[in-house]
């Protein structure tokens, strides 16, 4: 009797174990370049597109959407930003669903996100991060493009990741990270985890300054980065020897050196910010509730990580029914085959630029070593690909 009341009890723990495991929702998400979108409403509104960011501390809907979800009585706000501070409403209170689970009474920072559209290349109408973090434990398998959430309370890791712990400065993990210059130099720092950034490690301006790193990076270009503000900074692009932390390695790596003189990139004791170029090559668990992460090698870990070969950054029109030509690079394939800024780039290799999408035509135009036309004012322009770096 006493074992067959074992065997029972052993019954009911293991299926508690099991029920405990279940996510509380699970739902896709959708990768755009180096940003993760998902699906979110907003007190009962109709599903919007929200760009899910590690390094965002408060939840931001877009100005427009908050107008047509008649959101306008919050009280003027600043926030701040990887690059500085900007100025939008705070509203509370709000009721927010993610894939069915609900998260509750949160506070909503309304700023205008157009200049973020144009500079991504699709609708943004909000972004959201540490709110869902905080509430949940959160699996985000890029293998999948799948995100679960599970319940704090009753949530044990079954994986094989390698254990991190969470340390939060301004609502955003960081873990410690070491640098291998192209002298051989060697720099330990701290760096944010941020999903939400356009990089593999973006290195923060007084790490830069300190370090000397604009001469430690091999050859470089200024290419121009879009934060949460509209405001647009000079960022040196360049390579490292290799990029180190927590038994993780990867070499001749692409990197981004910041100029920014405010905000997160201009944060003193953050060495840098570990983006989406970089964390799209791991499936992760945050678990902010016990200050873990657990981290697998994704499928893409030994892909290489994609570089500029064309020469130009694109953006949108404001209206969004363009492509245009946002800055050439001097000496590149762009300058050397006579395109110009502000170019209308209608095709690519004969298909709509528009329709393409920019993170399509971004990945076309990393293509180092093949031969792209493209078609400017009706006028078709063969252009050589060849990487920037």
């Amino acid at each position: 009797m006493k074992r067959k009341i074992g065997i029972a009890i052993a019954a009911v723990l293991y299926t508690g174990v099991a029920l405990a495991q279940k996510p509380v929702a699970s739902f896709p998400f959708e990768q755009y370049g180096d940003h993760s979108f998902i699906k979110v409403k907003v007190n009962n509104s109709e599903e919007l597109d929200f760009i899910f960011d590690t390094g965002d501390g408060l939840t931001v809907l877009n100005i427009d959407r908050a107008k047509e979800l008649g959101m306008t009585s919050g009280s003027n706000a600043t926030t701040t930003s990887a690059e500085g501070t900007i100025s939008g409403k705070l509203v509370k209170h709000n009721e927010l669903t993610v894939g069915g689970a609900p998260v509750h009474n949160i506070k909503v920072y309304e700023t205008s996100l157009s200049h973020l559209e144009i500079s991504i290349g699709r609708n943004i109408d909000g972004i959201i991060g540490y709110d869902i973090l905080n509430n949940y434990v959160v699996s985000m398998n890029f293998d999948t493009k799948t995100i679960e959430l599970y319940n704090p309370k009753n949530y044990k890791y079954k994986g094989t990741g390698k254990l991190m712990s969470i340390n939060l400065t301004s609502f955003i993990p960081h873990i410690a990270g070491q640098v291998t210059l192209s002298n051989g130099e060697q720099v330990k720092g701290e760096f944010f985890i941020d999903t939400g950034a356009k990089a593999t490690v973006d290195f923060n301006t007084p790490f830069v300054e300190t370090n000397g790193l604009a001469s430690k990076v091999g050859d470089s270009y200024i290419y121009l980065v879009a934060g949460l503000g509209d405001t647009e900074y000079e960022h040196h692009r360049g390579r490292v020897k290799s990029f180190q932390f927590e038994g993780f390695s990867f070499d001749n790596m692409p990197v981004g050196l910041s100029h920014a003189k405010h905000g997160i990139q201009n944060h003193k004791k953050i060495s840098g910010i570990i983006g989406g170029g970089l964390l799209s090559k791991f499936n992760i668990v945050y678990n902010y509730g016990e200050k873990k992460m657990y981290w697998e090698a994704a499928k893409s870990y030994d892909e290489p990580f994609p570089v500029n070969a064309s020469g130009v950054e694109l953006q949108l029109s404001k209206d969004k029914s363009k492509v245009l030509v946002h800055k050439v690079f001097d000496n590149s394939p762009a300058y050397e085959a006579g395109i110009e800024v502000d170019a209308n780039i209608e095709a690519v290799d004969g298909e709509d630029a528009v329709g393409l999408g920019l993170a399509k035509l971004r990945e076309i135009f990393s293509q180092d070593g093949e031969t792209v036309i493209v078609t400017i004012d009706g006028e078709e322009i063969e252009m050589e690909l060849k990487a920037m770096l």
